[in-house]
């Protein structure tokens, strides 16, 4: 399994729109049962991470040589003295598969399309997982993920990800002029490490300020 984990239904249906328990027709839960398996099969994930010491003032979040402005991502960072920023892609396997789709069925694309946001999710929880789990043993303890675009935390920020990571070099994701990355399923987050153990989750929804109105988010 390319991915390492399995991709669970549950997160595709819930990218399909769908929340709590939802009965769906035989032909929808065999194209997401297809849609799964053709991902788990085929995609081909990557990721690349780097520590860096950070400190936080106020609102403003100093790390490498950059300066970041947001009220959201300080309070994440708050007591941290290091983070690991990282960038991970499905592949560019799913955006050909929905494309493939679309010629002849728009329902089976957007079974395609919600497995690979399934798909790249639980592949960042599980090299979340793997940083947690590194960085435990050393005594510092990880604050939930947060990428640029969530909050107040600017998407003009992929710039920097791109730059101090090389992740085009590395995992051949590229940043359009709009800021946005090809392969689509793509995700770049910064893990902040405190010396101070705290309650905390790995997913990023709960970080995000728009995480009770978003159609997508993790409530669950």
């Amino acid at each position: 399994m390319p991915l390492g984990v399995a991709i669970p239904e549950s997160g595709v249906r819930r990218y399909m729109g769908f929340r709590g328990p939802v009965d769906t027709s035989p032909e929808t839960d065999a194209m997401i049962a297809k849609a799964i398996a053709s991902l788990e099969k085929d995609c081909s994930p990557k990721y690349v991470s780097k520590a860096f010491s950070v400190t936080v003032e106020g609102f403003t979040v100093k790390l490498a040589d950059i300066t970041i402005e947001s009220r959201a991502l300080a309070r994440n960072l708050a007591g941290c003295t290091e983070c690991v920023l990282f960038a991970a892609t499905a592949g560019p396997f799913c955006d050909m598969l929905v494309k493939r789709a679309a010629v002849t069925s728009s329902a089976y694309a957007s079974c395609c399309q919600a497995a690979g946001a399934a798909a790249i999710e639980a592949y960042c929880d599980l090299i979340n997982d793997k940083i947690k789990d590194e960085y435990e043993a050393k005594g510092l303890y990880a604050r939930p993920r947060f990428s640029p675009g969530y909050g107040d935390l600017a998407l003009s920020h992929q710039k920097d990800w791109f730059r101090l990571l090389d992740i085009t070099k590395i995992t051949g994701i590229e940043l359009t002029d709009s800021l946005l990355m090809v392969p689509t399923k793509s995700v770049t987050a910064i893990i902040g490490l405190s010396p101070n153990k705290l309650p905390c989750v790995r997913q990023g929804c709960e970080a995000c300020t728009m995480s009770q109105t978003c159609a997508f988010s993790r409530k669950e």
